[in-house]
């Protein structure tokens, strides 16, 4: 319904891109390495292929927890966010009857996008807690 992205929710977008590329400088990529490392270990005290495999998966599976741990969350977050937006949505089509004027419709989108822009706000204030809560998670593994 939005023609453009309120302030506010570039602002989440643009908090939860620096929080993810934080994450990954400061666990995925050291958790990348030390699988690296633990690989090529398997590779000179493996006794067989199986052996080899096992021990590859093994070492590899720190890091695909976490990566999959940060997906998750992320899903939930951008879930729950969806859910506001078309919170704002519903909000909006209450208001709409079904002939509506241009000015019924000009209200509406500005109803919209005010609506919009606190749920922006809101998620924005939510970052900090989600990046300290990942980071928490992931360095207990």
């Amino acid at each position: 319904m939005a023609a453009f992205m309120p302030q506010s929710v570039q602002d989440v977008q643009k908090a939860v891109e620096t929080m993810i590329e934080d994450l990954q400088k400061k666990v995925l990529i050291p958790k990348q390495k030390d699988a690296f490392l633990c690989c090529a270990k398997c590779c000179d005290t493996a006794s067989g292929t199986r052996d080899l495999e096992s021990c590859i998966l093994q070492c590899s599976k720190p890091s695909a927890d976490s990566q999959k741990l940060i997906q998750q969350s992320l899903g939930d977050f951008q879930e729950r966010f969806q859910r506001a937006a078309m919170r704002c949505q519903d909000e909006v089509k209450d208001m709409l009857g079904f002939e509506p004027s241009h000015s019924d419709q000009a209200r509406a989108q500005s109803k919209f996008d005010g609506c919009m822009e606190a749920v922006g706000k809101e998620f924005l204030q939510k970052v900090p807690k989600l990046k300290a809560d990942l980071l928490a998670a992931l360095q207990r593994r």
